[in-house]
């Protein structure tokens, strides 16, 4: 039969059990505050960890280069890191070591004024100014990378908008002629799967060839359309004989100019005459 100083020794072990089941339930709280909080930073870094080498495959003068101030910032921003693990470290060994204790700890043992172990201060880690400074230097620097990263995107945007962008006006002028009208559908389908691989950065270099790719297929199909130079007279023939059949043209609207500029065209074949 075990002596009172025994089962005294056992009901403080199991006291002390329940205290740290008690401290373990706060740990895992604080825990997932300190989760919440840095969750998000963390999956902003994971998108630019994909997207800074991607756009390195831009031409060399659209690349991303960090300025002095953004390396600075980008040092500061991985020493308050590193400074916040390790006060996360020490705080977590704080809040395990009376829990070591208490599991070693022999009931037989006679208790003794010296015999309790003290818990370590633990270091709260939300009310860490450590913390919160890392989450303030880390989203400053966050915002001034993606930034940079999407004025060198929209600048080579820029580039390629100028090489093959095509008005609406010119669109509608070349699928009113048959002859030019394929070229027309063609850079229209392409187009809407060109505006679809840039419309967000891209995380990976693939897309930027795709997009490279695309683009010198745009440029050539543009440079087969020739409506911008077309006279006046012409564009408004077809403007008529393209709407709606009570606006039909007459043969008064088959001017010389108009007549001499599809034969040139090799398009005299492509039209009929009928009676009203």
């Amino acid at each position: 039969m075990s002596t009172l100083r025994q089962q005294l020794a056992e009901m403080q072990q199991q006291l002390d059990l329940s205290v740290q089941a008690s401290k373990a339930t706060l740990i895992i709280e604080k825990c997932a505050v300190v989760l919440a909080k840095t969750d998000t930073v963390a999956s902003h870094y994971a998108r630019l960890k994909s997207q800074y080498p991607a756009l390195q495959r831009l031409p060399r003068e659209q690349r991303v280069n960090w300025s002095d101030d953004q390396r600075n910032e980008l040092k500061n921003a991985a020493n308050s890191v590193n400074n916040l693990l390790s006060q996360w470290g020490r705080w977590l060994s704080n809040q395990t070591q009376s829990a070591i204790v208490i599991e070693a700890q022999n009931p037989d043992e006679p208790l003794t004024e010296e015999s309790p172990a003290q818990e370590p201060t633990a270091y709260d880690i939300i009310q860490n100014d450590s913390l919160t400074l890392c989450l303030s230097q880390s989203l400053s620097l966050y915002r001034t990378l993606s930034e940079r990263l999407l004025s060198a995107w929209e600048e080579w945007l820029q580039v390629m908008h100028q090489k093959i962008h095509v008005d609406s006006k010119t669109l509608d002028a070349q699928q009113k002629v048959d002859k030019y009208k394929a070229i027309a559908d063609e850079y229209l389908s392409l187009r809407s799967k060109y505006d679809l691989l840039i419309h967000s950065l891209p995380e990976n270099g693939e897309r930027i060839l795709q997009i490279t790719a695309m683009s010198d297929q745009l440029h050539s199909l543009r440079e087969a359309m020739n409506t911008d130079d077309w006279p006046e007279a012409v564009k408004l023939f077809f403007d008529r004989i393209n709407g709606p059949q009570r606006s039909k043209p007459t043969l008064s609207a088959l001017t010389p100019e108009v007549l001499s500029w599809l034969r040139d065209e090799d398009m005299l074949e492509d039209f009929v005459i009928t009676r009203k």
